[in-house]
């Protein structure tokens, strides 16, 4: 019963909590199609899922593993939706944001196109060509689930946590902490690796979320002007 409790059911729930996680971004990303602006969305992770959604992919097709195609597959889609919705909305006074996005995409693109090319028309065991698809779905996963703390900087300079977007991590958290357990079922460091990893960093943001306090663009506006203690009576 344990076993197929492991191998069977958990990986089930994976496959729904992994795409949980990948439409977790949706709401916001409605919202700031419609309202025109990404207001304190980071749109750096939306680039990083779409490289490790792929990646992951190649991944289940060359072990031939069911569960971990359909826990990438619809988050693909959503990734490369959610990144061609909010790239145009970029202010032009988050430059910086945009080319780190631009990077990602296309230096990503290039490496995992590359490192296809060669697994594929090298002479490549199918061991050793699960095993770099394994590693580089891996990597890109840890990038992934540690991108929402590039704010971080940003997060203690201003004491505003609203870039970190509670939904993501709190599937994040959950989504990690099962296929951890699946991935050590199974014997799978490619799985339990980088998930326990994503884990750990989940809760990193978790806490910093706690601890920081998340304000809107309009309340940050008005705490940048409005200096503590200074009241409009001594402005007066």
């Amino acid at each position: 019963f344990m076993s197929y409790l492991l191998e069977v059911v958990f990986p089930a729930v994976g496959v729904v909590l992994s795409n949980a996680l990948y439409m977790a971004p949706a709401p916001a990303v409605i919202i700031a199609v419609r309202s025109g602006a990404l207001g304190s969305f980071n749109v750096l992770p939306q680039s990083l899922m779409v490289l490790s959604t792929f990646a992951w992919i190649s991944y289940a097709f060359s072990i031939r593993n069911p569960y971990i195609a359909a826990s990438n597959i619809p988050g693909a889609v959503c990734a490369v939706a959610y990144s061609a919705c909010t790239l145009p909305l970029i202010p032009r006074g988050r430059q910086a944001e945009l080319r780190s996005v631009q990077v990602v995409l296309v230096a990503g693109s290039a490496v995992a196109l590359t490192l296809w090319s060669v697994l594929v028309f090298g002479d490549v065991t199918f061991a050793n060509r699960s095993w770099w698809l394994g590693a580089y779905g891996s990597l890109l996963c840890v990038l992934l689930f540690a991108s929402p703390l590039s704010t971080m900087q940003e997060v203690l300079r201003t004491s505003n946590a609203a870039s970190i977007y509670a939904p993501l991590t709190a599937a994040q958290c959950v989504n990690c902490a099962t296929w951890t357990m699946y991935g050590l079922a199974v014997g799978d460091v490619w799985v339990w690796g980088p998930n326990a990893t994503g884990l750990c960093l989940g809760l990193m943001q978790v806490a910093l979320k706690l601890a920081v306090p998340s304000r809107s663009e309009q309340q940050e506006d008005k705490h940048r002007l409005v200096k503590p203690g200074l009241s409009d009576e001594d402005d007066a």
